[in-house]
């Protein structure tokens, strides 16, 4: 019972402005990786707690080199630096991708930019993975921009 008040105590004191709101994301990636084609499709939900913090989750499917597969995105974005029409942002991330008996996962952090249009809508772009990815049973590190690691997307704030 004293975690579930700290917990509450905790929340209660970050700072949460008055127009905190939900917003609904849609990404598509599209790249070679190892000389195989990747294409994912990618729609999420998420929250802005304030003008710095954000929590989502996106979930989509893709294909890579003729293969179907299913992807699982939660996400914590904090921005950097903005002028009020674009940010630059940082989000940690774990993204696991599914399917037919293979699991591969990475975690690290995304550069993102996004560019308001309006009140409603956003632009947004990630740019490569600075962490860690599992595959084969092992982990390894996983540092840099390729055109795999390329999302683009739409954000619109409710």
């Amino acid at each position: 019972m004293k975690k579930i008040v700290m917990w509450m105590l905790v929340l209660a004191s970050v700072s949460v402005k008055a127009d905190a709101q939900w917003f609904a994301t849609g990404t598509a990636g599209i790249g070679y990786l190892d000389d195989a084609f990747q294409l994912v499709l990618k729609p999420g939900v998420g929250y802005e707690f304030n003008d710095r913090w954000a929590a989502g989750l996106g979930m989509g499917l893709g294909v890579f080199d003729g293969t179907a597969y299913g992807t699982v995105d939660p996400y914590v974005r904090f921005n950097c630096w903005n002028n009020g029409r674009f940010f630059v942002d940082a989000k940690a991330e774990g993204d696991v991708w599914f399917g037919h008996g293979n699991t591969l996962a990475d975690i690290g952090i995304v550069p993102s930019v996004r560019i308001a249009i309006n009140r409603n809508w956003a632009a947004f772009g990630d740019f490569g993975l600075f962490g860690v990815q599992h595959a084969n049973d092992e982990w390894s590190p996983a540092f840099g921009i390729t055109s795999a690691r390329v999302k683009m997307g739409v954000m619109y704030h409710f």
